[in-house]
């Protein structure tokens, strides 16, 4: 059951970390250890139907955020999901990232194109619009903070993280993937840049979620969010 109890930022983190904890006993985190190359293309061609937000929520949180340093950081988080080739570094958009993965699978840019400009699964559209809404009406540190969802999962386990990326190129190889760090430059960019971004999360939650009401908001985004995690 959901409180508005008040508790510090710590213990808050404890609290949202339980639920992911007992979310995951029944829902483990999905990736591409042990499925066949067909599952694979299925997984990938599905990913692209109805097309990518292309981190549009992460511009609302920065439009929205009112402290200065914290607006600062956010404008760097989207240099680092827009690409920081962008700006004459080394790692495209993440977006892009996703492509090169898809292409080591046999997607070509006309079929990913054709995909994203079909229409979404109707559970997709719905999920995708709530979360939108959510990151354009909330509060810009419960937007913020319930960033820590889907990249916290990098942090809780970064052992485990390595292992499977370590897993997931011997399988790839295996299958005759011609280029395996192309396949797998989107896990394993997000496994290092989603640590600091959840630290991010985090931080704004300990210094601005303050309040039982906005507590009680980000418990209600957090669970929403790990429930619907993979839309």
């Amino acid at each position: 059951m959901i409180t508005n109890e008040l508790k510090s930022g710590d213990r808050l983190i404890e609290e949202l970390e339980g639920y992911r904890r007992e979310h995951r006993k029944d829902f483990p985190f999905r990736n591409d250890i042990g499925k066949t190359k067909e599952k694979i293309i299925e997984s990938k061609q599905d990913k692209h139907a109805g097309g990518s937000d292309n981190h549009r929520f992460e511009g609302e949180r920065y439009l929205n955020c009112t402290d200065k340093s914290i607006r600062r950081q956010q404008l760097r988080k989207l240099v680092d999901e827009g690409g920081l080739d962008t700006f004459g570094g080394q790692v495209p958009s993440h977006p892009m990232l996703d492509r090169l993965g898809s292409y080591e699978f046999g997607l070509t840019d006309e079929e990913i194109t054709r995909l994203e400009k079909g229409d979404p699964s109707p559970e997709k559209l719905i999920v995708r619009g709530w979360w939108v809404h959510l990151n354009r009406t909330q509060h810009w540190s419960i937007a913020i903070g319930s960033g820590m969802v889907v990249e916290g999962e990098k942090k809780v386990n970064p052992e485990k993280e390595a292992n499977d990326i370590k897993t997931m190129r011997k399988e790839y190889a295996e299958m005759g993937v011609k280029n395996v760090d192309n396949a797998l430059r989107f896990a394993s960019e997000h496994a290092e840049v989603d640590v600091d971004h959840t630290e991010f999360n985090e931080k704004v939650i300990k210094q601005f979620v303050n309040t039982p009401e906005l507590q009680y908001e980000l418990r209600k985004a957090f669970i929403l969010r790990l429930q619907n995690q993979g839309f």
